[in-house]
């Protein structure tokens, strides 16, 4: 950032460095300007002949001295504050048979008094006398510059002088004007000048709003130094003089002074606030501050101190400040986008005033553009700053805009985790929080995944038809792998969050018709809602597994007996069909004599993972103690049981337990099972009874085998 400063600040400097002078060369200076019917306008700096009067000497002594009078352009006082009397000189011929009327004018309205004489023989004739010393309304010409009628004699030559006394700094650009011409010059930078003050005003005004909006101290020590500096320009166009205190000549010679003190101080005071120098750069602060403290105190200096020492001091003083805030900001690292803003602004006015004030020293020459460009640099800090003041607007806009969908948002969480904390299920859970992000996101659609080994299943959905639910998961895992079909072909926009703790994998998935949606609170919202729902997840794991550990066998992962005949004593309905079988490994004693209990708590888990292999989707499973395994069929009569028993009795014939050694032993089972009718109102206790008797003759005919009562 101060680079690029740095490079606009030296590019517009040395633009306007290099520029030519346009004043316009005469052939001769001490020849005498020859006004033909034609002419309109002429540049008299390098016509005019320069004595300077440090005797206080009287009109009379000055004309008998023209001889001692030398072209301005060797004498070159311009930039001097003294106490001497500058004379200038410059004789016209009217080369036309009528008379011509002229206009005389010294671009410089702050100048302290200006006389015209004219040379009648060897004496000097005061014609007018004007200037800052006296009231506006005695001029005859009221314009905002120092302006003298001169009627020139047919085909005669006539010498003026001009007796130049300032109390600030020496600059005489004179011109002379044919009066229609200088009207429509006037009226041209009328219009400009009037654009200029009505868009310095426009930006008091606009900052003045702010200010009362947002009673942010940078913003009216911003208002009052704009006030001031459009005060400097008002007085050295003359305007302040033409249309404010043109009958106060004593403040009139005092106010440019006591404006450019005023300008440095709220200069101070903004680079301080705005750049927050007290946290950012204490060093620098405490300069400023001592900075400060002089310019409060100067401002009273412009009503004590004489007026030509008041003003070099103030421009030295406005010369120091103004390279020290070009230092403070260079300095200062200003990251945020409205601290871009306001130092490029600043740069292109400094530069302009810079320029301007070189302009002063004589080390710049100057023109139109050095002196106008404070305008210039301040037309163009108004324009970044406002580009600037009109984002920084934006950003507050949108800031409060995030601000208040981070609340809504933060209140949806809240809610969520209030309905979250009432459900102990996975899937409720999900869908909770499913429900919540697409409330935050405004997305119409989504489920939940978990994997599964190496397969997803949807766990929860909303607004998901069962029709599409297959669609989106192949999109979904299409897209996971990679391929180049996958989410994108879906119309409108995804979001996924995933989902990672210990054992537990699973992702949101999110559907949008927007093709356009805003996530941008996601980035500071997501942590806390994965936080929140891991959470959960974790504390549902951990209620799972304190469950499990008191409802499940640790060997065979199957119901333990209690819980068994709990959960099947409450979904039992007597009045509807139901069947109940018992098993028992066969010959297990020999198992574990044979090959050690280890192998026999392998065969007990082994035969548990066939059980649930054939009735784990179609009924509840537990293991009754031993190497006995209980199973409830619900809504099934005996005649579906025993095809379910044949068929556990097949698996095991046909699958066989490996052992280390590459041995396989194929265990068989015997069955007992009891079934009853609507009608019969068995007990489970009374099934189990009947059921253990029939496992009891099945061993007895053979084992391997099935053995039933039904009470059908």
């Amino acid at each position: 950032m101060k680079k690029y400063t740095f490079s606009l600040f030296v590019v517009i400097a040395m633009f306007l460095t290099f520029l030519p002078d346009f004043h316009i060369n005469a052939a001769g200076e001490n020849e005498p300007v020859v006004i033909t019917d034609r002419f309109e306008e002429m540049d008299l700096s390098n016509r005019l002949e320069l004595y300077i009067d440090r005797k206080d000497l009287t009109p009379d002594e000055i004309a008998k001295k023209s001889d001692a009078f030398a072209p301005l352009s060797e004498s070159d006082p311009s930039g001097d504050i003294s106490e001497a009397v500058y004379w200038l000189k410059v004789s016209f011929t009217n080369a036309s048979p009528a008379e011509k009327e002229l206009l005389l004018e010294v671009e410089k309205p702050h100048l302290s008094s200006v006389t015209l004489y004219s040379l009648a023989g060897d004496e000097l004739s005061e014609d007018e006398t004007i200037g800052y010393q006296y009231p506006f309304n005695q001029r005859d010409y009221k314009h905002r510059n120092l302006v003298f009628d001169l009627q020139l004699e047919p085909e005669a030559s006539s010498t003026y002088f001009l007796k130049v006394k300032t109390d600030s700094f020496f600059q005489a650009p004179v011109t002379l004007w044919d009066p229609i011409a200088f009207s429509e010059e006037n009226y041209q930078h009328q219009s400009i000048l009037g654009l200029f003050y009505g868009i310095m005003f426009a930006l008091v005004v606009y900052n003045l709003f702010l200010f009362l909006s947002l009673k942010e101290k940078s913003y009216l020590y911003y208002i009052l130094f704009v006030a001031g500096f459009t005060m400097i320009q008002a007085i050295w166009d003359g305007f302040a003089f033409q249309y404010i205190w043109g009958d106060f000549p004593w403040w009139a010679l005092r106010s440019n002074s006591f404006f450019i003190l005023w300008s440095a101080l709220f200069a101070l005071l903004f680079a301080q606030h705005f750049l927050r120098l007290k946290e950012s750069a204490p060093a620098l602060d405490k300069a400023v501050r001592l900075f400060i403290g002089v310019s409060i105190l100067s401002l009273f200096l412009p009503f004590i101190v004489e007026i030509g020492l008041m003003t070099m001091t103030a421009t030295v003083f406005a010369t120091v400040v103004i390279l020290f805030l070009i230092f403070v900001a260079f300095r200062v690292r200003a990251e945020t986008r409205a601290a871009r803003f306001y130092l490029i602004s600043w740069a292109c006015l400094f530069a302009g005033t810079l320029l301007n004030i070189l302009a002063a020293y004589q080390v710049l020459p100057l023109n139109q553009f050095t002196l106008y460009a404070p305008k210039f640099g301040a037309a163009v800090e108004v324009l970044v700053l406002s580009l600037g003041l009109a984002d920084k607007i934006n950003r507050m806009r949108k800031e409060k805009e995030y601000e208040t969908k981070k609340y809504y948002a933060q209140t949806l969480l809240q809610n969520a985790r209030k309905r979250m904390s009432a459900t102990s299920e996975l899937e409720s859970l999900s869908k909770e929080s499913l429900r919540c992000l697409m409330e935050i996101t405004q997305f119409d659609k989504g489920f939940y995944l978990q994997k599964n080994g190496a397969r997803w299943k949807v766990l929860s959905k909303v607004n998901v038809p069962a029709v599409l639910e297959k669609y989106y998961i192949e999109q979904f895992v299409s897209f996971q792998n990679g391929d180049a079909f996958g989410l994108d072909t879906v119309e409108g926009s995804t979001f996924t969050v995933p989902i990672s703790h210990k054992n537990h994998q699973g992702r949101f998935v999110l559907w949008s018709k927007k093709e356009e949606v805003d996530l941008s609170m996601m980035d500071t919202l997501l942590p806390a809602f994965v936080e929140q729902f891991t959470s959960f997840v974790d504390e549902k794991e951990a209620f799972d597994e304190l469950k499990m550990s008191a409802t499940q066998d640790d060997l065979t992962k199957m119901l333990n007996r209690k819980y068994f005949l709990e959960k099947v004593n409450d979904m039992y309905v007597e009045t509807e069909p139901a069947s109940l079988l018992l098993m028992d490994i066969d010959h297990f004693k020999d198992i574990n004599d044979t090959y050690g209990h280890i192998i026999g708590d392998r065969a007990i888990a082994f035969a548990a993972d066939l059980i649930k292999k054939v009735f784990d989707e179609i009924g509840i499973v537990g293991r009754f103690g031993g190497e006995e395994f209980i199973v409830f069929l619900e809504n099934t009569n005996g005649k579906q049981a025993l095809g379910w028993s044949n068929l556990l009795l097949e698996v095991f014939r046909q699958e066989g337990m490996e052992l280390e050694d590459g041995a396989v032993i194929f265990l068989t089972i015997s069955i007992g099972y009891s079934s009853s009718r609507p009608e019969s109102f068995l007990t489970i206790d009374q099934m189990i009874q009947t059921a253990d008797e029939q496992l009891y003759k099945a061993k007895k005919n053979g084992r391997n085998q099935v053995s039933v009562m039904t009470h059908e």
